[in-house]
């Protein structure tokens, strides 16, 4: 009898505990993002449950301005039901050829990560310190980059973490049912005027040159085992927080030296604010320097973790940094120091 009692309430904890789960839900609010230099637009999108049914819409805010390491505009878009299912239709100046993706999301790696969360610091206190806090995701951002690579990530408060990769599939849009064209222009001189407009000279030059550079955002994605060190000047001051963001989209806060100096599987950093004991610094990273050193330390050094080691100067009048592997040291010539301060 006990041993019946004890599964009939084992069995009503763990339905309770399952419903529970399933009823768990957390507010968003949805944007779309691209590569500032290769703008898109919405068409029609939509995000819908397990049923297939509507949450939310993705937002039609105009072109793309951001970039990808940025969340787009907000249009009014969210819920709090997790997603399932994402369908998208979307048009890509810089190729002039619309895209869509029909397809399902990892529904229970986004519930756990946002029941997972973060920490930030909170309000101050009544000594005047900002304690930490728990917190989470609340936003869903989508990234559609060349060659119909579309990223989906969670987002909010200076964290990003990617969901899943999915490829889109070219396909065909009559422009007049996208785009209210008083000039009354042909397909080809729609994608033509909006290619003109929309994408810098700059970038015309060089896709006029080399091509648009597909693959590029997945070369992005690739993952190396490598952390953050300082060399002080007076060999005493440490990291205090760290706030990254990545060339693959993904950005933290990383709190405390310990969090610093662990080793852990990211991607290269886009920019980086360091925040030490009395000053701190913004600095910016290139991406084909970095992808270069990352790489050749892999062949030559492979399983060996790697440094990016920053090397202040007599009152942080200047940083230098370099990348160093298993007793290997490259001096990183193309960082760009976009600012030092404090003392």
């Amino acid at each position: 009898m006990r041993i019946l009692l004890f599964i009939f309430f084992s069995v009503l904890a763990w339905e309770s505990c399952t419903k529970n789960r399933q009823q768990e839900k957390f507010s968003y609010r949805v944007t779309m993002t691209a590569p500032k230099e290769y703008p898109v637009e919405v068409h029609v999108g939509t995000l819908t449950d397990d049923k297939k049914e509507l949450i939310c819409g993705v937002p039609k805010a105009g072109v793309t301005t951001g970039s990808w390491q940025y969340d787009g505009a907000e249009a009014g878009q969210g819920g709090s039901t997790i997603p399932s299912h994402i369908d998208l239709t979307y048009v890509s100046y810089a190729e002039k050829k619309f895209w869509r993706i029909d397809a399902d999301l990892p529904k229970e790696k986004m519930l756990q990560l946002f029941r997972e969360g973060f920490m930030i610091q909170g309000n101050p206190d009544g000594n005047g310190d900002f304690p930490w806090e728990e917190s989470t995701y609340d936003g869903i951002t989508i990234g559609a980059a060349p060659g119909g690579v579309v990223i989906v990530w969670l987002s909010g408060n200076h964290h990003r973490r990617e969901i899943c990769r999915l490829q889109a599939k070219e396909t065909t849009v009559d422009v007049n049912d996208f785009y209210d064209n008083p000039h009354n222009r042909t397909q080809q001189g729609f994608f033509d005027e909006l290619y003109k407009i929309s994408i810098s000279d700059s970038i015309k030059t060089e896709i006029a040159k080399n091509g648009i550079p597909f693959g590029l955002w997945d070369k992005y994605r690739e993952k190396y085992n490598y952390r953050f060190r300082l060399h002080p000047y007076d060999g005493k001051d440490t990291f205090d927080q760290i706030y990254r963001l990545n060339y693959n989209g993904e950005s933290e806060y990383l709190i405390g030296a310990k969090a610093a100096e662990v080793y852990k599987k990211d991607a290269i950093p886009y920019n980086v604010t360091f925040m030490m004991q009395k000053y701190s610094a913004e600095i910016g990273f290139d991406d084909t320097e970095l992808m270069r050193i990352f790489e050749n330390f892999k062949e030559k050094h492979p399983g060996k973790p790697i440094d990016i080691v920053l090397v202040p100067t007599f009152m942080y009048k200047d940083i230098k940094l370099y990348a160093e592997c298993d007793g290997e040291k490259v001096q990183l010539e193309k960082v760009k120091i976009a600012e030092i301060w404090g003392g």
